[in-house]
């Protein structure tokens, strides 16, 4: 759900392929699965994506995703312990990964793009799963503490560190928290009313507004 522009200094008019904004819910397409506990943590993501986490038992989980409670005990513990291995397979790294592509493309806006397309991927499979736990984050449940440093404060350390690139450090966390907001917000907009070329629209303004202010440094 986060943007990042740093480096063109001319800014792309609408009609242009988009810019900038990644997202924590690019990782559906990650790793291939590995073992049966990646196998039932697959699906267990996929059934809870599609129904919601709500107030879904074990045993009634195990019903759903064709196993049984016992193979979810012996993989992942509790109830609590599944929703944070759901944590890290939705959202663990996404950070590192949002870095490396900015570091490793030459050009920036090649880069947001591919991030953007991989945020709109994810929100759309992923995305009310993503915000459902950011519910359970704000209502300080233990098992969702971990929430807060992938969804962001790792966020914010990276964007700040790609930003500062550009401009002073207190300037880039500044910026970095501005990407954040407008980022989720984007994409809290268009999981609800699906309006993908408004959400474009709105990231190449944001991204406008963003290159002038690294601009002025």
């Amino acid at each position: 759900m986060y943007h990042v522009i740093h480096a063109s200094s001319v800014c792309r008019v609408a009609g242009d392929r988009p810019l900038a904004l990644g997202t924590a819910l690019g990782r559906h397409h990650a790793d291939p699965v590995t073992s049966p506990r990646e196998d039932l943590l697959a699906r267990v993501v996929l059934h809870y994506a599609e129904h919601g986490i709500r107030d879904t038992s074990l045993r009634s989980l195990a019903a759903a995703i064709g196993t049984s409670q016992r193979m979810l005990h012996y993989h992942f513990g509790s109830r609590e312990d599944v929703l944070v291995a759901v944590i890290d397979a939705v959202a663990g790294g996404q950070a590192e990964r949002i870095g490396r592509l900015f570091d490793s493309e030459s050009d920036p806006v090649v880069a947001g793009e591919r991030n953007w397309a991989s945020t709109v991927d994810g929100a759309m499979a992923f995305g009310a799963l993503w915000f459902e736990l950011a519910v359970h984050a704000m209502r300080h449940e233990p098992y969702a503490a971990r929430l807060a440093d992938v969804m962001v404060t790792a966020q914010l350390r990276e964007f700040t560190r790609l930003y500062a690139k550009r401009t002073t450090p207190e300037h880039a966390s500044r910026l970095a928290r501005l990407t954040l907001a407008v980022g989720q917000g984007l994409v809290f907009d268009l999981l609800i009313d699906g309006d993908r070329a408004a959400a474009d629209a709105a990231v190449r303004d944001f991204t406008c507004m963003i290159q002038r202010e690294l601009d002025a440094g």
